[in-house]
C-alpha cells in the first residue's frame, strides 16, 4: 500500500477525479509468504472490487496492480465487476529467463488490458510480451518507458519515470472519469 508507484499512482488518479483504492494483500500485513497460486490475494483484491461497486455505483472499475500485483489483477479480471486491467511491471517471466512460456494466469486475462513495462525489466522480455499479447481476446494496449526497469527504476540518467507512467495510464482510465463506458484503445 505503501509503495512509492501504487500511491503516485493512487494519488495521481484521485487528482484526476478518479475514485481510487489501494490496500495491502492480507500476507503483507501478517509479514507471510503469498498464498499458493495466489488465491487470497485474489480474494483481497475482489473484496476491494466489492467495495467500490457498493460506493461508486455502475461506474466501470478498473483494477491496477504493479509486480506480483499485475498478475493478482490477471487472475481476477474476469470479475463480472472488472471492466479492465491495467499492469504495471507485469513479469511474464522468471527473472532473466523469457524462455519459460505460459504463465498460468495469462489465459484469465478477459478484459481490456494496459501493460505498461520498462524497457529494462527482466522479468519481462518485451519481443515475448509482444508475441504473447495477441492472444489475449480483448483489446489491449502496450506502453514501453525507455530506460526503465521492473518497478520503472530509472537507467542510465537520473530522472522520475512516473510522470511516463501516468501518461500511459491516464488516458486508459478516460472512461471512468468521464463516464463513459468505453475503454481507451
Amino acid at each position: 500500500m505503501q509503495a512509492p508507484l501504487i500511491r503516485k499512482t493512487s494519488e495521481a488518479a484521485a487528482d484526476a477525479g478518479i475514485w481510487s483504492l489501494r490496500f495491502n494483500f492480507r500476507y503483507v500485513d501478517s509479514k507471510s509468504e503469498a498464498s499458493r497460486k495466489f488465491v487470497d490475494e485474489v480474494d483481497d483484491l475482489l473484496g476491494g472490487v466489492r467495495l467500490a461497486r457498493r460506493e461508486c455505483g455502475s461506474v466501470p472499475i478498473f483494477i491496477a496492480g504493479a509486480s506480483m500485483g499485475a498478475r493478482v489483477c490477471a487472475l481476477a479480471s474476469a470479475d463480472p465487476d472488472v471492466a479492465a486491467m491495467i499492469a504495471l511491471g507485469y513479469p511474464l517471466h522468471p527473472r532473466f529467463r523469457p524462455e519459460v512460456r505460459n504463465p498460468p494466469e495469462w489465459p484469465k486475462i478477459v478484459k481490456p488490458a494496459l501493460f505498461v513495462q520498462g524497457d529494462h525489466d527482466p522479468f519481462c522480455d518485451l519481443a515475448r510480451l509482444q508475441e504473447e499479447l495477441p492472444r489475449l481476446p480483448q483489446r489491449y494496449k502496450l506502453v514501453v518507458i525507455r530506460n526503465a526497469g521492473h518497478s520503472f527504476e530509472p537507467r542510465g540518467e537520473k530522472r522520475d519515470t512516473f510522470p511516463d507512467v501516468w501518461a500511459a495510464v491516464e488516458p486508459w482510465l478516460a472512461p471512468v472519469r468521464d463516464g463513459e463506458d468505453q475503454i481507451a484503445r
